[in-house]
């Protein structure tokens, strides 16, 4: 647990927050202890060290600066903003870690050529949550499989396990619920009214079957 919390630390003092997030991308900065925690499962299962991994709707890189710091070496990151790569790439090297293989900004949809199938092993993100554009999320989850990895870890809204599970049988994997976690969404946009809202989120695992 001591390495967990250093490395949070890390995340929260190299990789800053999204700056005026955008509503319609959801763009909710991931907390360090939250990214931590999941580098840690990963490394746990033996996910990182050697494997190529492709962080989607990356931010600014706090799962990838977590997995970094796990050990993680072949790193992609994706994310629409095009003001979020030097923030990551800032983040990578005030920390003394390697640069990312590369940042692409792009959008992520369904049969968008982003990105050549088989390219990677693991697929790592914290998508929409589909709140404010409804299917952003299955739309993150459809890319991410489509793209053929062994495992995809996700951080998803509580309360659609049943859908997740049927939308990975679809397409070839098993969906699994690894532990919960509560989301903190701080005032950044302006229909916000709460000064900090917590949501229960799913940290899950989609295995190809």
């Amino acid at each position: 647990m001591r390495r967990v919390s250093i490395v949070a630390r890390l995340v929260e003092e190299y990789s800053p927050p999204i700056p005026e997030p955008m509503p319609m991308l959801e763009q909710y900065t991931t907390p360090g202890d939250i990214a931590a925690r999941l580098a840690s499962n990963m490394s746990l299962r033996e996910d990182l060290e050697e494997a190529s991994i492709l962080d989607l709707g990356a931010g600014t890189c706090r799962l990838s600066l977590a997995l970094a710091l796990y050990g993680a070496t072949r790193i992609v990151a994706v994310d629409a903003d095009y003001r979020l790569p030097p923030l990551c790439i800032g983040a990578f090297r005030n920390a003394g870690l390697p640069v990312l293989d590369a940042y692409i900004v792009g959008r992520i949809r369904p049969g968008t050529r982003l990105l050549v199938e088989a390219s990677f092993d693991i697929i790592v993100m914290n998508p929409p949550f589909g709140v404010q554009r409804k299917g952003a999320d299955t739309e993150f989850l459809v890319y991410a499989m489509s793209l053929r990895p062994r495992r995809i870890y996700a951080i998803l809204k509580t309360g659609n396990e049943q859908y997740h599970t049927g939308l990975a049988e679809k397409y070839g994997y098993r969906h699994r619920v690894l532990y919960r976690e509560r989301f903190p969404i701080p005032a950044t946009m302006r229909h916000h009214k709460s000064r900090i809202r917590r949501v229960d989120v799913n940290v899950s695992v989609f295995e190809r079957v």
